[in-house]
């Protein structure tokens, strides 16, 4: 009976928690896992805002990529205020380095509740944020950038770790996750030090309170906004993820004791008639590769607009075979489909797991469309469909209002390589936004999540996974 009853009292507590943080926001303002990427967490306007994992691919990210939309360049430049609008008045004649400096202060505040099915609850309610600068260009090949991030515990019970908003042990997080140099010539930018890469397996992931980061050398195309093709190459030696404030290995977060980096290299095609072609290969020595390729095409017809989506995985052991299991190899395909029609969008989709292993993925969420709130879906044999509905209620109800429902159930999954079946899974998801365009909370994001995930062949009493969390982000434009 626990089961039945423990959701609507986490639910009464964290509603409770998530006003009085909203509350606390609006008031400063007035002055003035599993888990899905943090762009897939997003509820769609239309089946063209749904996320594409390599349509996202070297995107430049902004301190707290999971916050507000950042103010544009171009509006930032047509008098949009700031707080320290004294001394933007003062840089307009400077040199660009100082004169295009922008510097924003994120507050955040998430509760998460979750009745884990097996095992002691996980609970917290954590409050911080984050400040970012990034300077202008220095004679225009050298730009600066560096952002602090803190998260610290409002009410986190001992014992009930695991939300990820805090460490294991229920302890604050501070870390210096982003400083490094930009250095731009001959239509490239090389980036050197910590910073946050947005590719299909390695991603911020800016779900809880601070995002993974990774620390290393990254050369990408310049980017602009006619934009056809974008390519990147690197060697990432430090990854740090989001219930941390160490920076490690790559391969440490993959169990390997030995010091290994990832090297990177992908390219993605931008095609006028909607269509983005993309391919990625991440390659971790003695360890582990995984190569990523997606075909993403948007199709718009008057007020109706589709969308058609598929990518492929292919993850093996590499060199030594350092990791455990090894050798293995895998794979995991997945498809959607999309249609909207003024505010309202309906999808399907489906992903295919291979047998040889659970596809592993530490360093973001993973790419299928399939992915919801708790469950990733990537054991092996996993053969899952996903459905689901979003509405825009910014014309109805409330100026950026909006709301999705998805259910994903699973079935097939074993244990390799002892080929043992392992529990269903299926998963249901509620999710509310709130971002409004205009007026005083502008710069404002509310999200609450639900998820209820089902293990349907588990003993009574662990058959249930019902999950509550809120989070309100606030973007105060400093410079």
């Amino acid at each position: 009976m626990r089961n039945l009853r423990q959701p609507h009292a986490s639910l009464r507590a964290a509603a409770f928690r998530l006003a009085a943080a909203l509350a606390v926001c609006t008031a400063a303002s007035s002055p003035l896992h599993a888990d899905q990427d943090n762009d897939s967490q997003r509820v769609p306007a239309s089946a063209a805002e749904l996320y594409s994992p390599i349509q996202r691919t070297f995107d430049r990210q902004t301190a707290l990529p999971g916050g507000p939309r950042p103010v544009p360049r171009e509006e930032m430049e047509d008098g949009v205020p700031v707080l320290f609008q004294d001394l933007k008045e003062r840089l307009r004649d400077a040199d660009p380095f100082w004169r295009d400096m922008r510097m924003h202060f994120y507050t955040r505040t998430h509760d998460l509740t979750r009745d884990n099915a097996v095992g002691a609850d996980s609970k917290a309610w954590a409050g911080g944020g984050a400040l970012g600068v990034r300077s202008g260009f220095l004679d225009g090949w050298l730009q600066l950038e560096a952002a602090g991030a803190t998260s610290q515990p409002l009410y986190a019970p001992s014992g009930e770790g695991g939300t990820l908003l805090l460490t294991d042990d229920q302890a604050e997080i501070s870390t210096l996750g982003i400083a490094n140099a930009r250095l731009r010539g001959f239509g490239q930018d090389l980036v050197v030090g910590r910073q946050l890469i947005k590719t299909p397996y390695i991603n911020p992931q800016d779900t809880r309170m601070i995002p993974n980061a990774v620390e290393g050398v990254a050369l990408m195309r310049e980017q602009d906004e006619a934009q056809v093709l974008d390519y990147g190459v690197g060697y990432l030696w430090g990854f740090k993820a989001r219930d941390s404030s160490e920076f490690v290995p790559f391969s440490e977060e993959l169990g390997v004791s030995a010091d290994r980096g990832v090297a990177v290299a992908g390219a993605k095609l931008s095609l006028p008639n909607g269509l983005t072609l993309g391919a990625i290969d991440y390659f971790i020595a003695d360890v582990l590769n995984t190569g990523f390729a997606e075909f993403d095409w948007r199709v718009d017809a008057g007020p109706v607009q589709l969308r058609f989506s598929a990518n492929f995985t292919d993850q093996r052991t590499v060199g030594s075979d350092l990791i455990a299991g090894a050798p293995y190899a895998t794979r995991q395909i997945s498809e959607r489909f999309a249609a909207s029609y003024r505010g309202a969008t309906v999808l399907l989709a489906a992903s295919h797991n291979g047998n040889g292993a659970a596809l592993q993925g530490p360093f973001g969420s993973f790419p299928a469309y399939t992915v919801l709130d708790q469950l990733d879906f990537n054991e092996a044999g996993q053969q899952t469909v996903v459905i689901g509905a979003a509405y825009d209620l910014s014309g109805l109800v409330l100026d950026g209002l909006k709301a999705q429902t998805r259910y994903g159930w699973s079935w097939g999954a074993i244990d390799a390589p002892s080929g043992a079946a392992l529990s269903r899974q299926n998963e249901f998801n509620v999710e509310v936004e709130y971002e409004p365009r205009f007026g005083l909370l502008k710069n404002v994001l509310v999200q609450l999540f639900y998820s209820a995930v089902e293990f349907p062949d588990n003993p009574p009493g662990e058959t249930q996974q019902p999950q509550v969390r809120g989070v309100v982000t606030y973007l105060v434009p400093l410079l």
